[in-house]
């Protein structure tokens, strides 16, 4: 008998083990996903035809206080840019283009006071908003206070 829950023990045991084995196969295999195949050209894409929409979008989004903005304008239309440095985190590198557009807006800080016009870099490629500011989008975007206007 003892060889018998012996021999159950190890099946078990050895069944455990594939499980585990699968299951870490099944969690690292998100990590070897490649990205869009878009990421890997060097061309930036068509002309982003609802550019203004996607900034719009991308600002309610991440603003605290998105109701407050004010006087928002494209102050540079899309323009194509070719980058002269890497930006890892954005996983654009150099010769990378992307269409580029200045902003200017206003819009409320924590204090429920107005900042001023103040001017942002906003980034798409292949009509996907890529970057705000020369950051990855999922990095969290504050607004700083600001004492004076710069005149935009």
């Amino acid at each position: 008998m003892k060889t018998t829950s012996t021999n159950w023990v190890l099946k078990i045991s050895q069944l455990r083990c594939v499980l585990c084995a699968g299951f870490l196969c099944f969690a690292l295999s998100g990590c070897l996903v490649a990205p869009p195949h878009e990421s890997l050209q060097h061309k930036c894409g068509p002309y982003p035809d609802d550019y203004q929409a996607m900034i719009m979008d991308y600002l309610k989004q991440d603003l605290r206080h998105p109701d407050s903005i004010k006087d928002f304008k494209i102050i540079k239309p899309p323009e194509i840019v070719i980058l002269d440095s890497r930006f890892p985190t954005i996983r654009l590198h150099k010769g990378f283009e992307v269409w580029e557009f200045f902003i200017v807006y206003d819009v409320k800080n924590d204090d429920g006071v107005y900042i001023g016009r103040d001017l942002h870099v906003v980034w798409i490629r292949h009509n996907r908003l890529v970057a705000f500011d020369y950051n990855d989008l999922n990095l969290k975007y504050r607004i700083k206070e600001r004492k004076k206007n710069p005149g935009y």
